[in-house]
């Protein structure tokens, strides 16, 4: 229940941001509150005060595009301030539409071509396993970027090294920038 109760806050931050800038992708971050609430409250082995903590969990957001949910979720975790929101986007912000991890040490990775992200992910997995690390590396990709070739190259070779430390998670919100998945315009039912 508390969970729910915090995806409802997240989802109410990230229009209210979205709102206040007058920007941002809205669908495609509230698609994935719930899994955002999920990690970051209950299933990640982090530490808001200690961001760069050696032996945290890492998280990578291959749909960068969705920074203003995960932006919100930072906040909500006390990582950020609320009031630092209100910064989304302007040019000397940390909180840039895509995550760039050079301006938010809460970020380990900086995201925005799709596909890019699982690659990383899995580059960090097999650094954990040679290093003998314990911590767990979990990657959110979109549906629609799972269609590019470099998500099934990262995914065969995570399978090659049988990295049991490397959690995918799929936001499968059907919807893409330029039509649906499917090939269908659910808005159009001649399509």
């Amino acid at each position: 229940d508390q969970l729910k109760r915090t995806a409802t806050v997240l989802r109410k931050r990230i229009l209210s941001t979205a709102y206040y800038k007058k920007q941002g992708h809205v669908g495609g971050s509230l698609s994935c509150a719930d899994i955002l609430v999920s990690l970051f409250f209950h299933q990640l082995s982090i530490d808001p005060s200690n961001p760069r903590w050696e032996d945290r969990d890492r998280f990578v957001l291959s749909k960068g595009h969705t920074a203003l949910g995960l932006y919100a979720t930072l906040a909500l975790r006390g990582y950020i301030s609320e009031e630092e929101l209100k910064t989304f986007d302007q040019f000397e912000s940390r909180l840039q539409a895509h995550p760039d991890m050079t301006k938010l040490d809460a970020l380990d990775m900086s995201t925005g071509s799709l596909g890019q992200g699982l690659s990383v992910a899995v580059g960090m997995a097999i650094g954990a396993k040679r290093l003998k690390k314990d911590f767990r590396v979990y990657c959110l990709i979109g549906d629609g970027e799972s269609q590019e070739g470099q998500i099934w190259e990262a995914a065969n070779i995570a399978e090659k090294y049988k990295l049991d430390n490397l959690i995918v998670i799929m936001d499968q919100n059907g919807l893409q920038q330029f039509g649906w998945k499917n090939g269908h315009d659910r808005m159009n039912p001649e399509s």
